[in-house]
């Protein structure tokens, strides 16, 4: 774990612009404004989206026609009030709520990068 933490604080230290900096207030905007097709750009499916009994959304067209069920207001606090930190596969946003812990991962996707994915797991 310590071992991690050093890695991200070199990662977020060296100043290299990957690029998400510019792409997290896009989707940020994406999220507040209910846009299903927009914050799924370039995701890929079927994805990993542990909430609840859910395990997986196929298609982007589920996930668009279910967003208010895939998407909770406390994913979009999330979204809207945590920083994202840098894994070795891209970024994530942790947060805790239902009492469980819940995190969103993004990873580079074409020159941007893309929602990859939801787990969930105890705190």
């Amino acid at each position: 774990m310590k071992t991690l933490a050093v890695l991200l604080f070199a990662l977020s230290a060296s100043g290299a612009d990957d690029g998400f900096a510019k792409w997290w207030p896009q989707f940020q905007s994406a999220v507040a404004k209910g846009d299903a097709k927009a914050i799924t750009e370039g995701s890929k499916f079927p994805m990993q989206w542990e909430l609840g009994t859910v395990r997986e959304i196929k298609t982007r067209e589920d996930f668009v026609a279910h967003f208010a069920a895939h998407f909770t207001a406390d994913m979009k606090r999330a979204v809207a009030n945590r920083k994202p930190v840098a894994v070795p596969e891209g970024y994530m946003i942790t947060w805790k709520a239902r009492g469980n812990e819940y995190s969103l991962y993004f990873r580079p996707a074409g020159g941007a990068f893309a929602l990859s994915g939801l787990s969930e797991g105890p705190p």
